[in-house]
């Protein structure tokens, strides 16, 4: 997670508690700001980031501690990735975008997109790539989530692009 946040400098004076789940529902980790400060100001919003404490896979399950660092980051990188997104949205503008990402697929996968291309921006492109390639074709998640994270996820080399950009 520090490893992580050291490529966010601009995070630092954010409050972001990193809380682990027993399971998250089709998913290994999100990204939100806390309710009860939803409607502070932008500047004084808090977020948590919340994780899977274990991946569920076709035959095993796998403690996400047990994965590399540059897979770690990666995928912190993204949820920051997240935070950076909605640190400069106001209130109304984060109801919005909720109700979108919720209802509409071409939204959420914009939104995926901005997250990693955030990330990417801030120097995280090469574990956003290592997290992608662990994902698609390295676990044994199955073959519904792997769908899941083609179609609304940046692949490998569309990060690659992001970088030379």
């Amino acid at each position: 997670m520090l490893q992580a946040l050291a490529y966010f400098p601009e995070l630092d004076h954010y409050s972001i508690e990193f809380k682990f789940r027993k399971k998250l529902k089709n998913r290994v980790m999100q990204a939100q700001p806390k309710i009860k400060t939803l409607l502070k100001h932008k500047s004084k919003r808090h977020y948590k980031i919340t994780m899977s404490r274990n991946l569920v896979m076709k035959d095993t399950v796998l403690s996400i501690t047990s994965l590399s660092d540059k897979v770690l980051v990666g995928w912190f990188a993204h949820e920051l990735g997240h935070v950076m997104d909605y640190k400069d949205r106001s209130s109304g503008n984060m109801v919005k975008f909720a109700l979108k990402y919720l209802t509409s697929k071409p939204f959420l996968r914009s939104s995926e997109l901005r997250a990693d291309a955030l990330a990417a921006d801030n120097g995280c492109a090469h574990h956003l790539i290592e997290t992608k390639n662990y994902i698609l074709f390295e676990s044994r998640f199955t073959t519904a989530y792997k769908s899941k994270i083609k179609e609304l996820y940046p692949s490998p080399d569309d990060i690659s692009a992001m970088q030379a950009e």
